[in-house]
């Protein structure tokens, strides 16, 4: 399951790392965008741009916009209960997205469409492709506010501290959004739970796999993102590894350009296949069968990853890199 192939007329989606397209698109870096179109006609990509796209995360850090923080606030006591872990989530994503449309105007649609406008202005006209696909483009659409806010408040309930009582129960509901939520919740925060997965099964990877300590403990260091930077790289390599829903639910494969050495893209997806593994290693076979739709549309892609002069490094198809099994325990052990 964890190496399906990619169906020959499964749709594509190019996303691109905004670190990578600030690069391109800055003033004096003309000759690594010439490169990068160059290195994408040798690597089989065409002598056009592909429709190469940002998440709406993203967006938001490739135009230097850090939405105000939050404060967190207490749950009524009706949803702090075993068994209400559904409408705990509902109800935090809900309170901010409110929050979100009504007060924070650093993301309000005018105000991005205003900073896209600006960076146009100083970006080199031979970017201006690549700078419209990316962002002229994603401002344009009808309703683009609403994606941005429902990513952030989703994010922002994956780090909520729910009380101690539904806590676990929070986690488990979490869990399954790798595969059911869809693209309502972001890469980021996906990537949030795969690092929680992935702290609480280490140890029964290591018992599982005693000759590849090193290689582990390797990738122990490569899969704890710290900061805001580091999730928006994981992004990129969630939907490398698990596809993305696409419209109407039509499972899409994914063809990730991330700034990164392909030694470290390698290890990265290699490490976030085997956490996938243990998640389904572990998930309860009534839970399994919920989201067997979900498993059958899996669509795995590729992760280019680039140089800083703009050239390409070999495509890497998620499907052939390897996974780690972790040694089996009952649910509940660490």
């Amino acid at each position: 399951m964890i190496d399906s192939s990619t169906a020959p007329d499964t749709p594509v989606r190019y996303l691109l790392d905004h670190r990578l397209l600030r690069l391109l698109c800055s003033a004096g870096q003309e000759e690594a965008l010439e490169r990068f179109r160059a290195s994408l006609a040798q690597n089989g990509f065409g002598s056009e741009l592909p429709p190469l796209q940002l998440t709406p995360l993203a967006l938001l850090e490739t135009l230097g916009i850090e939405p105000q923080q939050v404060p967190a606030f207490p749950l009524p006591a009706a949803v702090l209960k075993s068994g209400e872990s559904l409408m705990a989530t509902t109800l935090v994503v809900r309170l901010v997205v409110e929050r979100y449309r009504e007060d924070a105007s650093e993301v309000h649609r005018d105000k991005l469409r205003q900073r896209v406008e600006e960076m146009r202005k100083a970006t080199p006209d031979s970017a201006h492709d690549l700078f419209d696909l990316c962002l002229t483009q994603f401002v344009s659409r009808e309703g683009f506010e609403e994606e941005i806010y429902g990513h952030l408040s989703f994010d922002y309930m994956y780090r909520f501290p729910f009380a101690e009582v539904i806590r676990e129960e929070v986690f488990d509901f979490l869990t399954a959004s790798l595969f059911a939520a869809g693209e309502t919740v972001s890469g980021v925060s996906k990537a949030r739970i795969i690092k929680e997965i992935w702290g609480r099964a280490y140890e029964r990877l290591l018992r599982g796999n005693p000759t590849a300590r090193a290689e582990l403990q390797a990738l122990d260091r490569e899969i704890k993102p710290r900061s805001r930077q580091d999730y928006l790289e994981w992004e990129l390599i969630h939907h490398a590894v698990l596809g993305y829903a696409g419209k109407e639910e039509q499972p899409q494969s994914i063809t990730s350009f991330i700034l990164d050495s392909a030694e470290r893209s390698r290890a990265r997806c290699i490490a976030y296949k085997s956490t996938v593994r243990a998640f389904l290693d572990q998930i309860e076979r009534s839970d399994l069968s919920s989201i067997r739709s979900k498993l059958d549309d899996w669509r795995p892609g590729v992760l280019v990853p680039s140089r800083e002069d703009g050239s390409l490094e070999a495509a890497l198809p998620t499907a052939d890199l390897p996974v780690f099994a972790f040694a089996k325990e009952t649910r509940g052990k660490s």
